[in-house]
């Protein structure tokens, strides 16, 4: 296919896999959103536009609604999106899509991706269960990308919270998210913050990987700034596992996505 674009952000990789993917058998031009977000505009030949993005506490991450106002004519393009999730997608997709019509734009389809969980109580997904995603996801693409050829128009993805965190047996995740309730009450929100131990070798790897430049070294150890956006690429990608989010103890290990390399993530140099 000609004049295709996909605009994506990912922290894990999951997000970056998903849209490599898409973008390989359509022969799309892969962008990072990040990559165009502080433009005046975003202008683009491209009239098929997909959005590829993870989800954040049920929600689309907040920096898309800035990146879509942007989107020159956007009336004039065929927009599809592509969600990733841990737990569940719930509304996020709706949500999307009434930015989108704010603007003059209209979502075609949206398209909602299990991927393995990667912040509170990632640790309790397994091997087994994170290849059963990956598996089931490279069931969908072909499917997926029909659809965007023929440029169909479809349902937009959604789900219902309780029933999938039932189905998705996440009630067993409730002592990490009531281990997260008791450190906030308690400590507030300030005790939550990225720290480094020990295990830390100022390597800076942390800093590289950040898209919103939040991260500096200071005497050999990464120090964080105010504009985080919570994607937890520092402490996933951090190659000594030395990074954490506060003291408590909530379920969250190392993770990003197998097929996807560091250099795959870093933002090009201007």
């Amino acid at each position: 296919m000609d004049n295709v674009e996909i605009y994506y952000f990912s922290g894990s990789g999951n997000s970056f896999a998903v849209a490599r993917d898409v973008a390989m058998k359509i022969n799309a031009v892969l962008t990072p959103i990040m990559s165009v977000i502080n433009q005046e505009s975003i202008d683009t030949e491209a009239k098929i536009v997909g959005i590829v993005f993870p989800i954040y506490d049920f929600k689309p991450p907040q920096f898309l609604e800035r990146f879509i106002s942007k989107i020159q004519n956007i009336e004039s393009k065929y927009i599809f999106t592509i969600c990733t999730y841990g737990i569940a997608p719930s509304k996020s997709l709706k949500h999307l899509e009434e930015i989108i019509n704010s603007f003059g734009g209209h979502l075609s389809l949206g398209f909602a991706v299990a991927m393995p969980q990667n912040g509170l109580g990632s640790g309790k997904v397994t091997k087994v269960q994170q290849e059963m995603m990956f598996n089931k996801w490279k069931s969908r693409v072909e499917g997926i990308c029909d659809d965007v050829k023929n440029m169909k128009t479809g349902e937009i993805e959604t789900s219902i919270l309780f029933f999938n965190m039932f189905k998705t047996r996440t009630l067993k995740l409730l002592p990490v998210y009531l281990a997260f309730v008791k450190q906030v009450l308690f400590k507030g929100m300030d005790s939550m913050a990225f720290t480094s131990n020990e295990k830390c070798t100022g390597c800076g790897t942390c800093q590289e990987i950040c898209t919103q430049n939040n991260i500096e070294l200071v005497n050999n150890k990464p120090s964080w700034s105010d504009h985080c956006i919570n994607c937890f690429a520092c402490l996933n990608w951090c190659p000594n596992g030395a990074i954490s989010l506060g003291d408590a103890d909530l379920g969250i290990k190392n993770y990003h996505h197998p097929e996807v390399e560091m250099k795959d993530m870093i933002l090009p140099k201007k």
